[in-house]
């Protein structure tokens, strides 16, 4: 995953989207690459979505299981569709004609961000005069799928994952997680910033065969 690289957190070369999260010379670089991987894999399966771009950036094809209704939510974010096609239990493929469905993305065009009004926790397709099969695996989609590009701001909830873990919450550069005060103690919660992240681009699951 190369959402981040060691020298996006040192101070020489520092990444904006690293802004106050410098970490010094202590922290390996060995240490840094494994812990950016763990804390992005982390984040993926948290969200639900891949921020790593596709290299090379071909159509894809993926399987998904039917809905038996008009509508049927997809597994990843989906930039375009080059071809829908049902499957019968007997693996036989037929396709189906563009002007009898239409693809709703949560992404734009060139997968740099979220479209404009778009519902940015799923992804889906509706059936014009038709309902989707309801076996596993029934629809085959063939297209684009995923961010082109990783945003900045998954960039940044990696950097302040990876800044918890490295520098522990004993370091007093540290996030604050317990304040005492003369009559009560006070636990706080992940940061303001993470959480908005989060909300911003957490999905909705979908099943995939």
């Amino acid at each position: 995953m190369t959402y981040a690289v060691p020298a996006d957190l040192r101070e020489a070369t520092q990444k904006a989207w690293a802004h106050d999260l410098i970490l010094g010379p202590e922290i390996t670089d060995a240490l840094l690459t494994q812990t950016i991987a763990w804390v992005a894999t982390q984040l993926e399966l948290d969200l639900a979505d891949r921020f790593d771009p596709p290299s090379p950036d071909n159509d894809e094809t993926i399987d998904v299981n039917g809905s038996l209704t008009t509508r049927v939510y997809l597994p990843r974010r989906i930039r375009s569709l080059t071809s829908l096609q049902t499957k019968n239990t007997s693996g036989t493929l037929a396709s189906v004609a563009s002007s009898t469905y239409r693809v709703h993305s949560s992404l734009n065009a060139a997968g740099t961000d979220f479209a404009y009004d778009a519902t940015r926790e799923s992804d889906y397709i509706d059936a014009f005069g038709w309902t989707f099969p309801t076996e596993a695996g029934s629809l085959r989609l063939v297209g684009k799928f995923g961010w082109a590009v990783v945003p900045d701001d998954i960039k940044r909830l990696v950097a302040l994952g990876v800044y918890d873990v490295v520098k522990g919450t004993s370091d007093p550069t540290s996030r604050m997680t317990q304040k005492t005060t003369f009559d009560a103690t006070y636990t706080y919660g992940p940061s303001r910033e993470a959480a908005e992240i989060r909300s911003r681009y957490s999905r909705r699951k979908a099943w995939v065969s």
